[in-house]
């Protein structure tokens, strides 16, 4: 694996995490962005949509995290308008 692929690496995993954080309200869009500059996986003035939700949920399932499955999956079947800004 090249240098820039793990870099990309890195970002897309702090980019899930960072959305994690965000639609379970762990931390506020700017805390988290004076923590660590908060990259996400979309765009944070729209609603989140299903597919990222499914996106999220299959990334943490394949990093055997399902407590934090479970949560995101509770969020998405509550259909609760989730915005971030």
């Amino acid at each position: 694996m090249s240098k820039e692929d793990d870099n990309d690496e890195k970002l897309y995993h702090e980019s899930m995490q960072n959305a994690y954080i965000l639609i379970t309200k762990k931390l506020s869009f700017n805390d988290l962005f004076e923590y660590n500059g908060c990259s996400l996986p979309f765009p944070p003035k729209k609603k989140v949509s299903n597919k990222v939700f499914d996106n999220l949920i299959d990334y943490f399932c394949t990093l055997e995290e399902y407590e934090k499955c479970a949560e995101l999956k509770k969020i998405k079947e509550s259909k609760k308008k989730i915005t971030i800004i």
